[in-house]
C-alpha cells in the first residue's frame, strides 16, 4: 500500500533511517498505555463498569449514603 501521491516505495540514507526509527522509541520509565475517560486514573465511575474494582469514589458514595457498595475483589482469567 503506498501513499496517495502512488509512491510505493521511500528511499532514505542510512542516518535517516535510523533517526527515524530513534524517535519512534519511547523513552525510559514512560508508561506507553493512557487511560481516558471512564478508566483514567481520577474517575468516578470505574468501579460501575469493571469487575471486582474498588476505588476510592466508591468509598465516598457509601459515606454519602448512596447505594453503591465496593465490590470483593476477585481474579478473573484472561479467557473470561
Amino acid at each position: 500500500m503506498g501513499a496517495r501521491d502512488g509512491t510505493t516505495h521511500l528511499v532514505m540514507t542510512p542516518l535517516e533511517f535510523l533517526q527515524r526509527l530513534a524517535a519512534l522509541i519511547p523513552r525510559p520509565r514512560l508508561h506507553l498505555i493512557r487511560f481516558h475517560g471512564v478508566l483514567a486514573p481520577n474517575s468516578a465511575l470505574p468501579a460501575q463498569i469493571v469487575p471486582g474494582e474498588t476505588h476510592q469514589a466508591t468509598d465516598t458514595a457509601t459515606r454519602d449514603g448512596d447505594s453503591l457498595a465496593p465490590s470483593p475483589r476477585t481474579r478473573i482469567s484472561w479467557a473470561q
